[in-house]
């Protein structure tokens, strides 16, 4: 494939189609993506981190003033992981595999960015489950987009918490998250497996930030406060929060052990909120809350389920869920 066809491939991927004309496997145009890349392509890797900036407020002084080399070996293999969606081919998946081994870790919030620019096309492909090592290997390497969907990458990064220092990317991370909740029909149904699993992450990282420092409780308490507003349902004298109501439900009496399993993992978003809570000498300088929905977020949260949450090494990718 040459890296005229790369090029087709990124210019179609800004206007959202993921749509290869064919795949990267030869390692002759790999060296040369690195070594001697068209002009096009680099200025295709700069569109792409400006689609990226234009979403959010402010964020011309986030611009990196140069682009990773590494950046094209991730087109690449995003290139190819699309192209196998359709055309499953075993010794590309090989390429591909390694290819993103050698793709080194975002360093700085430079190279988060820029990662993050490609990256956070991934989740869209629908990936057979051997292509799914070369997506982990893809997130592990972008910081800022294991924080968008959430998932945990071990010890936080330290671009990652650079990058939270810019409101832009607070915000941006804020939409996202409050985009993982469920309505309230799935709440009193089945919550799909990947949301139940993407909010419990959440939830960690969140832990994770306020461990490593008090001074992001302002953080946190701001996106709970955010999350209250956006439940928020009722009027201003008799507010309802009927998605809290249900989660609470279905966590404490749930017959269905997978049902009950789901809604114990989506509150463990709020398990950082409730220890600021009962911690309220740290809470009280910070919190600005709906008094009504700490209520509700601590009595639906299972106790014992937090006790064990609490207990568990944070090193543990995988909070265990009990049967409470």
């Amino acid at each position: 494939m040459s890296q005229c066809s790369l090029a087709i491939f990124l210019h179609q991927l800004l206007a959202g189609e993921l749509a290869p004309v064919g795949p990267v496997n030869d390692a002759a145009t790999l060296n040369r993506l690195v070594e001697v890349p068209a002009p096009a392509l680099r200025i295709l890797l700069g569109a792409h981190l400006d689609a990226l900036l234009a979403r959010w407020p402010s964020s011309h002084a986030l611009r990196p003033q140069s682009l990773p080399s590494a950046l094209l070996w991730i087109a690449a293999a995003l290139n190819n992981a699309a192209w196998a969606v359709q055309r499953p081919d075993p010794r590309l998946l090989t390429i591909t595999l390694r290819l993103s081994e050698a793709i080194p870790a975002a360093a700085d919030p430079d190279e988060a960015l820029a990662y993050h620019s490609l990256i956070r096309h991934l989740p869209r492909l629908t990936l057979a489950e051997d292509w799914l090592p070369v997506a982990q290997r893809l997130f592990d390497r972008s910081p800022l987009t294991a924080a968008w969907l959430p998932r945990r990458n071990g010890a936080l990064s330290p671009a990652l918490i650079d990058l939270l220092g810019y409101y832009p990317v607070q915000v941006e991370l804020r939409d996202r998250w409050l985009a993982l909740l469920p309505d309230e029909q799935s709440a009193r149904r089945t919550i799909p497996a990947a949301m139940a699993a993407a909010n419990a992450e959440l939830g960690q990282l969140l832990r994770d930030l306020l461990a490593l420092d008090a001074g992001w409780r302002p953080f946190t308490l701001a996106f709970y406060e955010a999350d209250c507003a956006f439940q928020r349902r009722g009027s201003d004298e008799r507010p309802a929060w009927p998605l809290i109501d249900a989660l609470g439900a279905a966590a404490r009496q749930e017959r269905d052990l997978a049902r009950r399993r789901y809604a114990q993992k989506t509150l463990y978003r709020y398990a950082p909120l409730v220890d600021l809570i009962t911690d309220e000498a740290s809470a009280r300088p910070y919190l600005h809350l709906d008094g009504r929905f700490q209520d509700l977020v601590v009595e639906a949260v299972p106790h014992r389920q937090l006790k064990l949450w609490r207990a568990v090494d944070r090193r543990t990718t995988e909070m265990p869920i009990a049967d409470v």
